[in-house]
């Protein structure tokens, strides 16, 4: 066997930069984004870019390959590149980011799609061919290959480097390692696929080969994997007809085991299936599709126990149409044997494009469903009851959403003015969630409330504690009765005399913090919230020439209809003279 040498590396790797030079350009600027945004204080548009940046990557590869496969000039296929770039700048403008949960299946929908675009868009109209399978074959072992090389190639650069700090005392921070991977992952990985890729797809038409490897994988690997999903399924579903019981919602993991290792082993054996010595492809196949019918079924079913109560959201909405394409493909690959393979992929992007973004997008379809659910809530008034909880429930979502005009319409009321920037969850969006249910005289029942109308309330300060004119700051806690050194005197936390009534002795001082006013501030309800300001959280107390400041960092109460009662919290004691 003869290994390449560094001169023929070296050529390859610049006839790979020559051919993808987008799609390279692309990575490196994820690279040194994703470090840009690693460091400590970073903006969050670093991290923005980095994830736009990976989208570049199968962008520009579908639009390099589309190109050649079309024997377009230099400057068409520039300008088509161009053209994806503008489209991903614009992206990145209107795209909150991936912080944002709802925001963030959309973007792994995009992703996806746009893969599996680099699956079929070069050979998109050619006729129906082996080429075909012989593209998506190399691309498929030029990803294993590629992340094989990188893994050990990080492995190795990771030995050397903590060889030089443990044996010659060269420090090397743990970010050098996780930059190095950055790098790895973005752009070596990205080189070694691409130099995997073919040049002349329609060549490709005559190519007979087939891996022995690939087979065995799929014989004797993926193929007993499938099965064995296949007859759990089965036997699940005979647990369920006798039992007359709803799918368990982990169905869905299951079911997508096998569709996932099913459909990629009857894809890696497509090609032979035409081949006499073969039969057991065509059995596979046949039976795969017949056990993927039920299979879809139930998934279906799972997921419609939780959307007929509690209507759609947007991991609901997406199980619930992946769920109906599985179903489709067993159907048709069951009634049509020769079907072509190539609705696989085209099908499953077209159904992510279709339903990330658009008015039939799993957010669109989820804030109309999650409206009607508040409407419906509304109709009934019940303050504490579970109509006002999944009132609650469904407004929180719209909150999230930012769903003013679909709210507006079902509560048949205008909102107040709404700071969109400083709602995202915790006390604000709780603090405007009860405002808007004010318009309709609904209690808001906040998120991890009880269902009997009680809640919980969570604060924190994050700010400064001022500690001037004071000579000592004591940290407490509910519950610790330590005796504490303050100068000559001791400082300790005595048990409540009553409820919310907090008391310590400092000295021969006996001093009394009432917590109510904290809890309870005026007559309006209580509302939870992740943190208030720090003069919010603060109760002050003088005993004869003693004066002391009870500064909350934290406290958790739980509302028992017209009183509140504090079980826990922390902070300090602040004393002074």
């Amino acid at each position: 066997m003869r290994f390449p040498s560094l001169t023929f590396l070296v050529a390859q790797a610049l006839a790979v930069l020559r051919r993808f030079p987008w799609t390279l350009a692309a990575g490196v600027t994820a690279a040194i984004t994703s470090i840009g945004a690693s460091t400590v204080g970073a903006d969050d548009a670093w991290l923005r870019i980095t994830f736009v940046a990976m989208l570049g990557l199968p962008v520009t590869t579908a639009l390099a390959l589309l190109g050649e496969t079309r024997g377009w000039s230099g400057g068409r296929r520039a300008l088509v590149q161009l053209g994806g770039i503008a489209g991903l700048v614009a992206f990145y403008y209107v795209w909150p980011g991936i912080d944002v949960h709802h925001e963030a299946i959309r973007y792994l929908q995009l992703s996806t799609a746009l893969h599996l675009s680099v699956a079929f868009l070069p050979l998109l109209g050619a006729p129906e061919s082996i080429a075909f399978w012989q593209y998506n074959r190399r691309l498929f072992l030029g990803f294993l290959r590629a992340a094989v090389f990188s893994v050990v190639l990080f492995a190795g650069i990771a030995v050397a480097l903590g060889a030089l700090d443990r044996l010659f005392g060269v420090r090397v921070v743990s970010e050098v390692y996780f930059r190095i991977a950055l790098i790895v992952a973005f752009v070596v990985n990205t080189w070694i696929f691409l130099a995997a890729v073919p040049r002349d797809l329609h060549a490709l038409e005559g190519d007979a080969e087939y891996p022995r490897g690939l087979k065995v994988f799929a014989q004797y690997i993926l193929t007993p994997l499938a099965f064995t999903y296949l007859i759990i399924l089965l036997a699940y579903l005979i647990k369920i007809v006798l039992g007359g019981e709803w799918p368990n919602g982990w169905i869905g993991w299951l079911v997508g085991s096998v569709s996932v290792t099913g459909l990629l082993g009857f894809l890696l054996v497509h090609p032979l299936r035409s081949n006499p010595e073969e039969g057991w492809i065509r059995t596979y196949a046949r039976w795969l599709f017949i056990g993927l019918m039920p299979a879809a079924l139930m998934l279906l079913a799972a997921f419609w126990k939780r959307i007929v109560p509690y209507g759609l959201t947007e991991p609901r909405t997406l199980g619930l149409v992946l769920g109906i394409w599985l179903l489709g493909i067993a159907l048709l690959f069951t009634v049509r044997h020769a079907a072509s393979i190539r609705i696989i992929p085209i099908s499953l992007a077209i159904v992510l494009l279709l339903t990330g973004y658009g008015p039939l997008s799993v957010t669109r379809l989820s804030i109309s469903s999650q409206g009607r659910r508040l409407a419906s809530m509304l109709e009934t008034r019940n303050d504490s009851g579970p109509n006002a909880r999944e009132a609650s429930a469904a407004l929180r979502f719209l909150i999230d959403r930012r769903a003013d005009d679909e709210i507006a319409a079902r509560i048949e009321r205008g909102l107040p003015p709404i700071d969109w920037k400083s709602v995202r969850y915790g006390g604000a969006r709780d603090s405007l969630a009860q405002r808007i249910l004010d318009l309709r005289s609904v209690a808001y029942v906040p998120e991890y409330g009880p269902w009997d109308g009680r809640g919980w309330i969570q604060m924190e300060a994050k700010n400064p504690v001022p500690i001037a004119g004071f000579d000592w700051a004591i940290p407490v806690t509910v519950g610790d009765t330590v005796t504490r050194a303050a100068g000559a005197d001791s400082v300790q936390l005595l048990s409540s005399v009553a409820s919310n009534l907090v008391q310590f002795r400092a000295g021969r001082d006996v001093l009394q913090f009432d917590l109510r006013s904290l809890t309870m501030p005026g007559s309006g309800p209580v509302i939870p919230a992740d943190w208030r300001p720090g003069d919010q959280l603060r109760l002050k107390e003088t005993t004869g020439a003693r004066r002391a400041v009870l500064a909350l960092n934290q406290f958790q109460a739980t509302r028992y209809r017209d009183s509140v009662v504090v079980s826990y919290w922390t902070g300090w004691v602040l004393l002074g003279r």
